[in-house]
Parts: C-alpha cells; structure tokens; sequence
C-alpha cells in the first residue's frame, strides 16, 4: 500500500551515478544548430535570427 522511499541521500546517489553515465555515454555527433537552420530556413532567414537571438550575449556563431 505505501511506497517505501530510499533512505536520505540514497536518491541523490543514484542521480548522481546516472548524471556521471549519460556524460560517459558516445553519441553520435550532431549538425550545427545554424547548419539545420539554414538547410530548412535558407541563409538571409538563419542570419536573421541567429543575430536577434545572440543580442546581447557573447557572439558564438559566424553566419
């Protein structure tokens, strides 16, 4: 009837080993973020957006 929760700080370990397994884990890389954009949006439409989305930040990409 009642569930049974983990002692304190069991779950926290448990999160924390699942945390360190995905960081571990190979993936299969991915294309660029403005790479996708600009297949599905064209290159003027990207550009746009990417410089109204980076406003203020640090510049990250070079369109």
């Amino acid at each position: 009837m009642y569930e049974v929760s983990p002692p304190q700080g069991e779950r926290g370990t448990e999160l924390l080993l699942e945390h360190c397994a995905a960081l571990t884990r190979i993936t299969p890389s991915r294309t660029p973020a403005v790479e996708r954009l600009e297949h599905a949006l064209g290159g003027e439409l990207t550009r746009l957006l990417v410089v109204a989305l980076a406003r203020g930040r640090a510049p990250r990409v070079t369109v």
